[in-house]
């Protein structure tokens, strides 16, 4: 018997030893193409800036919380000087934003009429489409012209966050000199 089970012993290990490759073969395939399938090893594409997010990134700066802003630099700050400096700041973001909002819209103007011209032969109707689409940009670039020149004389959509930053930098300052007068009237700070 012994023999026998030598003869039938190496070839069930042999045979073994062949499935146990094969699975262990199998399961490096399927881990490759799991990989393969589910993994993304090429970097992040930087995003192309389009006049859609220049619109939401002017939404999203007049969306911020200048309350809570104004209030953490009133409390931490507390000087007349420190607030007019953050409203010449604030108002100097904004116009950044505007301009580069209407340096974009001028670009795609600019391609507009390019391609106006290229199809000018072809199609009137089209011809008439793409003269409202830059009437329209025009319109919006007067716009935005016009807040600048509003946030220039403390006017427009530039004071709202302005007004929202300034009346949390007042109730910061007046936390804080709550908080210094109830300090100092009980002796622990002292």
């Amino acid at each position: 018997m012994s023999l026998f089970s030598k003869i039938f012993g190496k070839t069930n290990t042999e045979s073994s030893t062949s499935n146990n490759q094969t699975v262990d073969t199998m399961t490096e395939d399927n881990v490759n193409v799991l990989e393969g399938l589910f993994v993304n090893n090429n970097p992040p594409a930087q995003a192309i800036e389009t006049g859609i997010e220049n619109i939401t990134g002017l939404k999203a700066y007049l969306e911020q919380d200048f309350f809570r802003k104004g209030f953490d630099d009133g409390y931490n700050g507390h000087s007349a000087e420190l607030l007019e400096n953050k409203i010449l700041s604030m108002k100097a973001d904004f116009r950044y934003n505007l301009t580069l909002k209407i340096d974009t819209a001028r670009q795609e103007v600019v391609k507009l009429e390019n391609h106006r011209i290229n199809v000018e032969g072809m199609s009137g109707r089209l011809v008439k489409q793409i003269d409202n689409q830059v009437a329209a940009i025009r319109s919006n670039i007067t716009e935005l012209e016009a807040e600048i020149a509003l946030s220039t004389v403390n006017e427009g959509m530039a004071m709202i966050p302005i007004h929202q930053y300034r009346d949390g930098f007042i109730r910061g300052t007046e936390a804080y000199q709550e908080e210094k007068l109830i300090a100092g009237s009980t002796g622990f700070f002292n």
